[in-house]
């Protein structure tokens, strides 16, 4: 077992933020149990730790942990295993959220544009608003300005609010900033 693979349940750097977000909620009403949701810390930890080795830090088979995955799998509970890619530190990225003014009748049409510009991450509307949110990362300033450019020429959208992240307290997981 490597020495990123080597943490213990009891360990004090491990600690599952699925279990946490989950300590506050009846177990009786999640579509799994106790197991399950420690298989999935781990998996969350690293995906890449092989099912003998869960097995092993929970004391139960490897066929155990197999079907267990399969199992949330099937239900889509688990939806994928990934990479977890510390943009930053490849590319100096600069992380921006921008919220959007739409048209009401505009608004899916522009959604589904910008949903695919490969520097948006992720987009939402808001609830009772004619609004989306946006979480986009650029390259540089310039490919702001061009996004914000495109945003200005765009049929529908009434204003646009961007606001660059200058310092990340809580960083997202799936992209490091």
């Amino acid at each position: 077992m490597t020495e990123e693979n080597n943490i213990k349940k009891d360990d004090k750097s491990y600690e599952c933020d699925l279990s946490v977000r989950w300590s506050h909620i009846d177990s009786s009403i999640l579509p799994f149990d106790d197991l399950d949701k420690e298989i999935m810390c781990f998996l969350r930890y690293n995906a890449r730790m092989s099912n003998a080795e869960i097995a092993k830090m929970l004391n139960t088979s490897e066929a155990t942990v197999r079907r267990r995955i399969n199992e949330l799998v099937r239900k889509k509970i688990i939806t994928g295993f990934s990479a977890l890619v510390d943009l930053h530190t490849i590319e100096n990225s600069i992380k921006v959220c921008v919220r959007i003014d739409v048209e009401g009748d505009k608004l899916d049409e522009i959604a589904k544009l910008l949903s695919e510009n490969p520097n948006v991450l992720s987009l939402y509307r808001r609830r009772g608003q004619n609004q989306l949110l946006l979480q986009g990362l650029f390259l540089n300033l310039e490919a702001i300005q061009e996004f914000e450019d495109n945003l200005a020429g765009m049929g529908g959208i009434v204003k646009y609010d961007t606001m660059v992240v200058s310092k990340a307290f809580k960083k997202d997981p799936w992209v490091g900033i």
